[in-house]
This record gives C-alpha cells, sequence and structure tokens, in this order.
C-alpha cells in the first residue's frame, strides 16, 4: 500500500444484546430478586395501618387456603370466587354475624396486592373481577331477604353536632387547635392524612377566606377554597387564624397542626400524626393524652350540612 493511500480501519460489529426469553437461568433468578426488592423498598413505605391490613387480609387467604386445599400461591379467578363464598359464611367483627360485604372486598384486594409485593405472584389484571361479581350476587340474595350485615354507612357530620363540637373544646391552646383543625377538616371535606401533613404555608390568606392547598393526598392533591362562615363559632377561617395566633406559627415550613407537650402543654415542632380516632363524633370524651384528634375516614359533609349555609 503506497503512502498516498489511506489505511481502512475494520469496521466491529457489536454483539446484539441477549433478548430476555434468551436469559439464563441465574440471570432470570437475580432480575426476580431485583423485582421484589424494589417493590418491598415501595410497600415499606406504606403506612403501618395499610400495612397491617393487608398483613390480616393474607392471615385470611393463608387460612381458607388450609380449610379449602388450594395451594397458598394460587391467585387466580375461581379461587378467589371460592374465597368470597367462604368469607361470606365466616364470622364477623360482631357476634351472631357474618363477614361484611365491604370487608370481603377488602380481603379481595388485600390478597392480590400481597400475592403481587410479597410473593412474587403475578396474576392477570382482572383477576378479582369475577370474585367481585360473584360478591354482588350475594349482596343482592342478602338485600331481597332483608338480612344486613356490617355497620352500614357512617352517619353525616351535621352543623348541629359541629356547634356541640366547638362548644366543647376549652379555651386553651389544645382545645383551640382541635376546634380549628375538626373545622377545617370538615371545611376541605378531607382524609386525616391530608390535614396531618399540611405546613402553614398551604393555608394562604385570600380576601373571602383561605386557600387551602391538600398536596399530600392518597386521593388526589388539590387546592380547596375556604370562606369565612356565617357562624362566627363555627368559622374555619376564624378558628385557623385563631390557632396560628395562639401557638405562633410564623414558620411558613412547619406543620400547620402541631403536637403539645403531654406535661407542659407547650407547642411542639413536631406535626400530628394519623390515628385512628372519632374525637368530633364525641366531643365530650376527652382523654388527658395529647391524642391525635383526626379520625380514619373523611370528614364529610352531608348535604343537608352545605345547604345550611354555614360557609356562606
Amino acid at each position: 500500500m503506497s503512502d498516498g493511500q489511506n489505511a481502512v480501519e475494520p469496521v466491529v460489529i457489536p454483539a446484539a444484546p441477549a433478548r430476555p426469553e434468551k436469559y439464563d437461568t441465574a440471570t432470570r433468578a437475580a432480575l426476580d430478586h431485583i423485582d421484589r426488592q424494589a417493590v418491598r423498598i415501595i410497600a415499606d413505605d406504606r403506612p403501618s395501618s395499610t400495612r397491617r391490613s393487608y398483613a390480616q387480609d393474607w392471615a385470611s387467604w393463608t387460612k381458607f387456603c388450609a380449610a379449602s386445599g388450594v395451594p397458598v400461591l394460587a391467585i387466580a379467578p375461581g379461587t378467589l370466587v371460592m374465597f368470597v363464598d367462604w368469607l361470606w359464611t365466616q364470622p364477623g367483627g360482631k357476634k351472631g354475624t357474618c363477614t361484611a360485604p365491604s370487608t370481603i372486598d377488602r380481603r379481595i384486594s388485600g390478597t392480590v396486592v400481597s400475592a403481587r409485593a410479597e410473593h412474587g405472584v403475578r396474576p392477570e389484571d382482572d383477576v378479582a373481577r369475577l370474585a367481585r361479581n360473584r360478591l354482588k350476587q350475594l349482596v343482592k340474595e342478602m338485600e331481597a331477604s332483608g338480612e344486613s350485615r356490617g355497620r352500614g354507612q357512617a352517619p353525616p357530620l351535621l352543623v348541629e353536632h359541629l356547634v356541640k363540637i366547638s362548644a366543647a373544646c376549652p379555651d386553651n391552646l389544645r382545645g383551640i387547635r382541635d376546634r380549628a383543625l375538626v373545622l377545617m377538616h370538615f371545611a376541605v371535606a378531607g382524609h386525616e392524612h391530608e390535614l396531618a401533613f399540611n405546613r402553614v404555608r398551604d393555608y394562604a390568606d385570600t380576601p373571602a377566606g383561605i386557600h387551602a392547598d391538600l398536596r399530600v393526598s392518597k386521593v388526589r392533591p388539590r387546592v380547596v377554597p375556604v370562606p369565612y362562615g356565617s357562624h362566627p363559632s363555627i368559622c374555619p377561617v376564624r378558628a385557623w387564624q385563631a390557632w396560628t395566633e395562639a401557638a405562633d406559627l410564623t414558620d411558613p415550613d412547619g406543620y400547620a397542626w402541631r403536637r403539645l407537650h403531654n406535661r407542659w402543654h407547650t407547642v411542639m415542632d413536631s406535626g400530628l400524626q394519623p390515628a385512628v380516632h372519632r374525637r368530633h363524633r364525641h366531643p365530650r370524651r376527652r382523654t388527658r393524652r395529647d391524642r391525635d384528634p383526626l379520625h380514619r375516614q373523611a370528614c364529610l359533609p352531608s348535604a343537608s350540612s352545605t345547604s345550611c349555609g354555614w360557609l356562606a
């Protein structure tokens, strides 16, 4: 080759990456382990109450499997229908009753989620469809026969209840906080976790009242306008202003709803934790401990509440 000619560089063609179906057994096992670890990390971040519920659901499933001879990991449409029929005959929360339909529906969800998250089972997406259809059939039969199961729908929180709750709150830091929290909870129709994680900056003053930014939500983040109430004693805006002034909440990044010291009753930096409480349903049943005045379900105003004009 003469000096005037350019040398030809060899072309190296990289090997094609292995297709997933070509992975060997060791690679598949390693990838499955990585998937399980990822699921575990996400699952560990769930609230403790959610983890407990899923554990109870899975324990119910394993009890069914032991009684029926179904393999524990056999999560399939047919076995879930059998699970529903079995749950339907099991004792309920109260003596002399059977399992409520809402509990059965949750057992189905918890079992499927636990199978995926804890045991690496990969059932089809609509694996629970037949089971829920079977549950609907059983509910129709129950209603036709006049049978009643479960506690039923919770009674609505009405304006007259808010008046009694507000009057029952003492004129100290704890009472001022609890009054403001219950009224704001009602005004935004929120869940306990949505308010528990609120910061002071999430309540912005407006000429008409407050804009409550529920940025942390398992349902849907949203901004809720909260106007001044026509009844000063149950006005959420005035109650919030009284709480911020009494607690000296000047740090916009601090928790909006603070804990109080059990002994000294001073405002602490830590926020309230969502807990199973229904104090605002029973305003006179107050304990000495500084428990979180939030309850599990959403504090939803009824149609009659809104028509009374307490937020007018």
